[in-house]
């Protein structure tokens, strides 16, 4: 059986409750106990996976909007690790911080003269990173 692509799993699960309720209305006349059992039993595990295909499918959801919010980043971009926001490269996220648990999204100062080399600062954490070596001699 091919099933369409616009049938979601939810769609799927509600045709199996619409038929296990007419089956169990239709086993109502019947004076078999076991096939009332029976219908009963059915009815009550497409119940069960009803509720595991919700669960699922807000599971999915919320992945689904994590890889997208992930997706608006792009790094670490070598050499310094810069984490971007989108196409955007001249503001540096800090990747100590972008990388931490929870994420926090912190920018970078401007390039500034450092001991004769060139860093950049967290306005965050006060991480330094130097894109230019300071220069001792």
């Amino acid at each position: 059986m091919v099933l369409p692509e616009a049938v979601t799993a939810i769609q799927l699960v509600s045709n199996l409750i619409s038929s296990g309720k007419t089956a169990r209305e239709l086993a109502k006349d019947s004076t078999d106990h076991k096939l009332k059992g029976a219908i009963s039993d059915l009815y009550d595990a497409i119940l069960d996976v009803k509720q595991h295909v919700l669960k699922l499918d807000e599971e999915n959801r919320s992945l689904q909007t994590a890889l997208a919010e992930k997706n608006k980043y792009i790094g670490p971009v070598q050499p310094h690790g810069y984490y971007f926001q989108g196409e955007d490269h001249e503001h540096p996220l800090c990747p100590r911080c972008f990388q931490m648990l929870p994420q926090k999204i912190a920018f970078m100062s401007e390039p500034e003269q450092w001991n004769r080399g060139v860093r950049r600062t967290c306005k965050l954490c006060g991480e330094h990173i130097y894109e230019i070596p300071m220069k001792f001699n």
